[in-house]
């Protein structure tokens, strides 16, 4: 009988150690104790001595306790700090070039609509003496006239062939719809475009335009740049483009 109790008691041991390793995992990762309402310190009950030996010689450094993957926090684009340097100026506040013009003058070398014309390009993004290059080759292309047709080509920068829909009759609604086709035409020589608002003046403007993006075959230069010089001096666009570079 002795010896019976004696093999039992190292068995009620093992039974006991075993017990004590199931609570310190269930405890760690049953779902069920992570939701339900008496999670946290404290909450839990205090195991049985039998338990807190097993569940000490089973305790693991909590450095490797936990293998599995947890997602780090990543701050959202908003919280992240901007790091921009006191001694350089912030270019995204830079204040935007005047888009309204205002002009005067008419007859001469200067093209019908050329205050629309100007005002348009530039506040798509053009510079000022890009717009006056620009409006100075559509004198020489139709003299600003959108309801222009001839030689197999019209419109404003004599399109060839002229589109169906271009000119319809409506000059204010053609003239708004050929201002905004000038855009996706000069797209087509997207690479030219900065060299074209880096003009160094309008004639040197008006000379790239029918260089690199008209490609007329006559190039009438002298007309063209005389034309974007006109429009520049009635616009004011020298004395209003120095105005913004000094603001």
């Amino acid at each position: 009988m002795a010896h019976r109790l004696a093999v039992a008691a190292p068995a009620v041991a093992v039974i006991g150690l075993l017990a004590g390793v199931g609570y310190g995992i269930a405890d760690f990762t049953s779902p069920a104790a992570a939701t339900s309402g008496t999670s946290g310190p404290g909450s839990s009950p205090a195991p049985a001595p039998g338990q807190q030996l097993a569940a000490g010689l089973a305790r693991r450094p909590a450095a490797v306790r936990d293998t599995r993957s947890r997602p780090r926090a990543t701050p959202s684009a908003s919280a992240r700090p901007r790091h921009r340097s006191r001694d350089k100026p912030d270019k995204s506040r830079a204040k935007p070039a005047a888009t309204t013009v205002s002009c005067s003058g008419s007859g001469g070398l200067l093209p019908d609509n050329y205050e629309a014309i100007v005002q348009f390009m530039i506040a798509h993004g053009y510079s000022h003496n890009a717009a006056a290059g620009m409006a100075g080759n559509i004198y020489q292309e139709s003299k600003g006239n959108p309801e222009s047709v001839g030689m197999g080509g019209g419109g404003l920068i004599g399109w060839t062939p002229l589109p169906a829909g271009f000119v319809t009759g409506n000059p204010s609604a053609d003239l708004d719809k050929q201002l905004s086709e000038i855009l996706v035409y000069n797209q087509g020589w997207a690479q030219y475009i900065p060299a074209l608002n880096a003009a160094s003046s309008p004639a040197a403007a008006a000379d790239i335009y029918v260089t690199d993006f008209e490609r007329a075959g006559i190039p009438a230069a002298s007309t063209r740049e005389a034309s974007a010089n006109a429009v520049a001096a009635a616009c004011k666009l020298l004395a209003a483009r120095a105005a913004v570079a000094a603001a």
